[in-house]
């Protein structure tokens, strides 16, 4: 079974058991938690798990930023990523009206932090730029999207 085929039926019955007003976070941390213990006891075959780039993967990260635009922004949020050890693979921004809105996809096989610590630094990176940031691996991402 790929990561993304168990990553999805996992959110798709924590959905079903908390249903669809439960916080996107939340089930991310859920599902996680629960992935993360599957591989550790060895239910999951490794030669079984090659994940397609098409896929996603758990070594990626999809984050998005939105706010009001003002110079910083991309700065802020890429030296985040620079310092972590971090790649941009893709990059799109844009500024609607006053609006800024960005998305990147980041490689984190060599961060030097984990997923979690690096999500926390963005997010207060976030608080003091003034926009909203939100990260999240890109195998979770697309296993969300589906549902």
């Amino acid at each position: 079974m790929a990561n993304e085929d168990l990553i999805y039926r996992i959110t798709r019955a924590v959905y079903d058991r908390l249903g669809r007003t439960v916080d996107d976070t939340t089930v991310e941390q859920l599902v996680t938690d629960i992935y993360n213990q599957v591989q550790t006891n060895g239910s999951v075959d490794r030669g079984a798990v090659q994940l397609a780039s098409t896929e996603g993967s758990s070594e990626r990260m999809v984050i998005s930023v939105f706010g009001l635009d003002h110079p910083g922004i991309v700065a802020g949020v890429s030296n985040i990523l620079a310092e972590a050890s971090c790649s941009i693979v893709d990059i799109n921004q844009t500024v609607v009206q006053g609006k800024f809105a960005m998305v990147i996809i980041a490689d984190a096989s060599r961060a030097r932090e984990s997923t979690t610590e690096l999500k926390d630094r963005l997010r207060r990176e976030g608080e003091k730029l003034g926009v909203r940031i939100y990260a999240q691996r890109e195998d979770l991402f697309n296993a969300m999207h589906r549902i």
